[in-house]
């Protein structure tokens, strides 16, 4: 006992900082997923929060915009909150006939900027701070993965992956955990980064992994449509999803009006639906994401509270999802929730801690005597 409290005095006098390559390191995905899934429950119990999104842009050059967003959660269950932040350089771009947006690598060493900070909710006293890449990636496709599992039929078995970016690697990983896919037909307009991303996959996972010269030959025949891409536009017309299908987007403007429409049940991450977001010495319609980033998935009007079902709903068993074979269901990664970071993060901490991985520095840089 004497040794616990020594433990746990010693980690209140001390702050971790950690890489993306020591929380690849002791993260696994199945936990990641675990712990989600719990914060979706305490989230639809009431028992704790998300703080919506704020996205600022700030115009920079000519086609780029300075954008600096945030979002924080609560989860008291876990003794954790945690704050995400990502200050970046953004342009938008024509690609495969729809628009894109990337961040550019324009911090030092050609790196780009996001960070989140943990806090104890016992003592308000700052917990960690990390990048937020690593964590990113899997609270999205945890999310995706979740829905998946109380909505995809029990008998998927070949999955449509469209995009072969990071978050397409990491969607599929966590779809082929939630159903025995024996195939996953990949595109991405750009050939060279499906071929590569095949080459990069295919001994990591169970499926085989093949590649479509169209998002219209992923789709065809597939039980699953998973959307991982940076598009703000449509990436296929719903009229070819065929019955019994499960889909799903990482942002709602990747999903046309027909494929929503046709939808039974379309459940959503969360209904305030779109960030607050704030543009400086420009008419905020002139920027892609405000404009057509987060239009009403049926109305296609500007729309700050979307009601449909919820993730959290889902989860706790007050929606009933899948009820047909042959529906398709549909989910909408809408917008990202704070609260996936204090969830995920609070597992990274504890999971960092009986590691005794990362950089420690002393707590107290970060107090103050004078009262805020």
């Amino acid at each position: 006992m004497a040794a616990f409290a020594a433990c746990a005095n010693f980690w209140r006098l001390v702050m971790l900082i950690l890489s993306n390559e020591d929380i690849e390191k002791i993260l696994p995905v199945g936990a990641c997923l675990d712990v989600l899934e719990e914060a979706y429950r305490d989230l639809g119990n009431g028992m704790a929060a998300t703080v919506p999104r704020y996205d600022v842009f700030s115009p920079t050059k000519p086609g780029e915009f300075y954008e600096y967003k945030t979002m924080s959660g609560v989860l008291p269950n876990r003794n954790v909150a945690a704050l995400r932040l990502n200050s970046s350089v953004v342009k938008w771009y024509e690609k495969a006939g729809g628009v894109r947006k990337d961040k550019l690598p324009v911090a030092g060493g050609d790196k780009f900027v996001g960070l989140v900070m943990l806090f104890s909710t016992e003592t308000g006293e700052p917990l960690a701070i990390f990048p937020d890449g690593y964590v990113q990636k899997l609270r999205v496709a945890g999310a995706s993965a979740i829905a998946a599992r109380y909505l995809a039929r029990k008998n998927s078995q070949v999955m449509a992956l469209l995009g072969a970016g990071w978050q397409a690697s990491a969607h599929l990983v966590t779809m082929s955990m939630m159903r025995e896919l024996k195939q996953v037909k990949v595109f991405s307009p750009t050939p060279e980064s499906r071929r590569r991303f095949i080459k990069e996959w295919s001994e990591k996972v169970s499926p085989s992994l093949i590649e479509s010269d169209s998002a219209a030959a992923a789709i065809d025949g597939a039980d699953m449509v998973i959307c991982t891409t940076n598009s703000i536009s449509a990436l296929f017309p719903g009229e070819i999803l065929q019955s019994g299908m499960h889909v799903s987007c990482v942002k709602p403007c990747e999903l046309d009006v027909t494929t929503y429409k046709r939808a039974d049940p379309l459940i959503i991450h969360w209904r305030e639906a779109k960030p607050f977001q704030i543009a400086i010495g420009v008419d905020r319609q002139s920027i892609p994401d405000v404009a057509e980033g987060w239009q009403h998935p049926l109305t296609r009007e500007d729309c700050a509270i979307w009601d449909f079902p919820t993730l959290s709903e889902l989860v706790n068993g007050q929606h009933p999802g899948r009820t047909k074979d042959d529906a398709i269901s549909c989910f909408c990664n809408n917008v990202g929730l704070g609260l996936q970071f204090a969830a995920v993060g609070s597992e990274v901490l504890a999971r960092a801690r009986e590691a005794r991985v990362g950089r420690e520095i002393p707590t107290d840089w970060f107090l103050e005597s004078v009262h805020p």
